[in-house]
Order: C-alpha cells, then structure tokens, then sequence
C-alpha cells in the first residue's frame, strides 16, 4: 500500500541541490497548473534549490528567484494550446521529449520534478540516466480521456491505465491533487504521496477599485453578486451554472452573476444561449491577473465552483476559502476533501439542486456568515505560504536525503568488500562515518 507522507511535519534538513522541472504547459499564465508550478519554484528558489524549468514555447517570461525557463522547440507554429487533450499539446509534448533528454544529458540533476504527462517521460528517460523523480499529479490521465472517442475505448484504456501504473510506481515520490491519493494508493503500491496544500492568493481589496468594478459591470448597490472565476472548459460545469443560475434568478431578481476566466470566444458564445432575462443578469469576462483577483472577490456576495465531470480540487478552491465569502460547490472527490457542511453550500451535480444551494446563500445569512467565517479559518491555519515552503522542503528534502542514503550504503558496501579481498579488513564503515 503506499503511504500519504505528511511532508511538512516529517521534513528533514538537507543541503539544497539542482532540480529540472518539466511542466508540458505555457508558462506562465494565470491558470490552475502554471500557478501551482509559479508557486512550486518559487518555494524551491526561497529554499535555495537551483531550478532548470522546462516549458513549452508559449507564455509570459517571469522571474523567478534561482529559476533558468527553458522553452522546447516549436517546429509547427503552434500559437495557442487549450486546457485538456488536443493535437497541438501531443506536437508539443514529442518535441518536450528532445528537450527533456538534452537537458538531462547536460547537468547533473539531483531530482527531477516531471508535472502531468511529462511523468511518463520521466519514467523512460530518469530509469536511463539514473536520476530519481516526483511525480506531480494533478489529475488520473486515464480518468480524464475516458469520453475521448479513441483513448477512451476499453483497449485504450487498459493500456493508458497499465502505463499510469508503471509511472506511479517508478517514482520517488508522488505529489497529488487533494483527493487523488486514494487512487495513488490503490495504483501506486508502497510509493510515499503526498497530497498538495496549496497557498490562497494574498493581498487586500483595493475599495475604490471595487466600487468602480461595481460601476463598470453596472451592478445595482442592492444587488447580491454570485461569482465564478475560472476557464470555461467543459470539466467546469459552466452550463450547469448557467442553468441554475437562471432558475435561481427567477426566483430571486437581485441576483448577479459574474464569471471571470473566459475566452472573447466562450463569453460570446455562452451569453448567446441564455435567454433575455437571465442575460440582463450575467456579466462575462475575459481573464484577469490572478494579483488583480482580491478586488473581484471582494465585489462577490457568494462564490461557486461546480466539478460535474472532474475529480480533482480547483485551486481556485484555496483562494475562495481565504475570502471570508459564502461557497456553493458540488459534491464529490473534487471539492469534499476541504470543503464539507461547516464550511460551504454543498449540492448535487443538478440544475435544481445548485439552483436551491444559491437560494439557500441569500436566505440563511446568518449560516452563510458562520460557513464562510469557518472556511476562511480554515484556510488560515492550513494553506498558507509558510506551511506551503514547509511542505515542499519535505517533500524534496525525503527524496534527496534517500538517495543519498542510498548512495552512502552501495559505496560502503563497495569499500568493506574491498577491504576484506585486498586486506582482509572491514574499513568501509569506519571510513563513510
């Protein structure tokens, strides 16, 4: 069985060393994947590691502190790589492989952190140069091509499912998604895990910006704001919302939504599929700095994050809990680990029943307050940056520690049996020590 390791309470300390991480991503953006990674080597950086970031050739240059982004080629001119499976993101993972193995033929590496797919390219290429790796997983690829029309066929997925179970078990380590380490363990077989505590975005409103936000979207002082924020692929449930925002508007005329995260080709299309009354009501808008975000929450009376097809936690889920603000959110693997009856709306994948948890927010103010109160203690005395560095330091300070207690035992053995044929002496031990 493998072993949920509480990283942070267990670290050990350990010299800091030279780390490749490979995220099969455009970095940087402000979203899910690209934050978590932004905030993982900004961690290594503060813990001192020296950090190689291998990225696709897409995103925006950042500094980071002791991190060197390194981009793989891009010989078909791809521009834009949406969130989940597509030809663009395959193209450019085979030409991630080309990169990954010059880079690893170049330095000396003493972990190699592979993100998402790129794990199973670390389970080919880490095996022949010898280097140990974590596995960061923030998804079950099988699980998540089940309603692809060729990999989601039984065969397809037999294969996808037996390659997952190689991958997991030639890590060092896992590091997964809160509510993923049920399938590492069942999958995994012994593999230490540990589950992401991620920090909530920091930083307080700026009023004078909100009440202009509140004027620009032309949202009434009396109104009670509903808020989204996210892409809008389909794994978010975004027409789920759009449905049960709708009924619940007809119910309660005070209710705004606003969505935050959207393509111009998303917002148009969704605003056109709603009906007259409830477009009045929603206001859609295109992605935003995740700095600029304490001013949209602020603007919110209630947040919402439904996960109808998808079993791993948003991390928008760490930030709407830091907020001090009412959630609704559904049920399941996706939300459940952190979120439960003491601090959220809870409801089931279905029109009527978020519809109802909306309702509910307005109507019980006096639950509402004492949810969003718990949340947000919650979040303080769980998800912030320190237990975060804390959290990361055990995680690589484990792998690295093992290793080398690994090299330690074979060049030991190798020098007392040395001793013994040369000298008939046993001077390993005492000269390792």
């Amino acid at each position: 069985m493998s072993q949920q390791v509480d990283a942070e309470v267990e670290r050990a300390p350990t010299r800091a060393g030279r780390i490749l991480l490979v995220t099969p991503q455009p970095f940087y953006e402000d979203r899910g994947t690209p934050i978590a990674v932004a905030d993982t080597c900004r961690a290594l950086g503060e813990l001192g590691y020296e950090v190689d970031l291998l990225a696709f050739p897409l995103g925006e240059d950042i500094e980071l502190r002791g991190v060197t982004i390194h981009r793989c080629a891009n010989p078909f001119n791809i521009e834009r790589v949406p969130i989940g499976f597509s030809a663009g993101k395959v193209l450019l993972d085979a030409t991630v492989l080309g990169s990954f193995e010059r880079l690893l033929r170049s330095r000396r590496y003493d972990v190699v952190h592979a993100v998402e797919e790129a794990a199973y390219i670390a389970s080919l290429l880490c095996r022949r140069h010898r280097r140990p790796y974590i596995y960061d997983m923030a998804s079950s690829i099988p699980a998540e091509l089940l309603s692809h029309k060729i990999l989601g066929h039984p065969l397809a997925q037999r294969a996808l499912r037996r390659m997952e179970r190689n991958v997991l078990r030639s890590a060092a380590h896992v590091v997964c998604s809160i509510g993923l380490g049920e399938h590492v363990r069942e999958v995994g077989a012994g593999v230490p895990y540990t589950e992401w505590r991620f920090p909530a975005i920091t930083g307080n409103p700026d009023w004078g910006a909100v009440e202009r936000l509140r004027s620009d979207l032309d949202i009434k002082p009396d109104s009670h704001v509903v808020m989204y924020s996210g892409n809008f692929a389909r794994y978010q449930g975004v027409d789920l919302l759009m449905d049960a925002f709708s009924q619940a508007a007809k119910a309660d005329p005070s209710l705004m939504l606003v969505c935050v995260g959207a393509s111009d080709e998303a917002r148009e299309g969704t605003l056109r599929k709603l009906a007259r009354y409830a477009r009045e009501r929603v206001r859609i808008l295109t992605r935003r700095p995740r700095s600029a975000m304490p001013d949209y929450f602020a603007l919110a009376d209630c947040l919402i994050s439904l996960r109808p097809m998808s079993n791993n936690l948003p991390l928008k889920v760490f930030d709407y809990m830091a907020t001090g603000k009412p959630i609704v959110a559904t049920r399941g693997p996706a939300h459940e680990p952190l979120l439960n009856h003491e601090r959220a709306f809870l409801c089931d994948a279905h029109t009527e029943s978020v519809t109802q948890a909306i309702l509910e927010v307005f109507r019980s103010s006096n639950r509402a307050q004492a949810l969003a109160r718990s949340a947000r203690l919650h979040a303080q005395r769980n998800y912030g940056w320190s237990r975060f560095v804390g959290l990361v330091d055990g995680i690589y300070g484990r792998v690295i520690n093992s290793r080398r207690g690994a090299v330690h035992t074979l060049v030991g053995q190798f020098l007392a049996l040395g001793g013994q044929m040369i000298f008939g002496t046993d001077f390993g031990p005492e000269i390792m020590t």
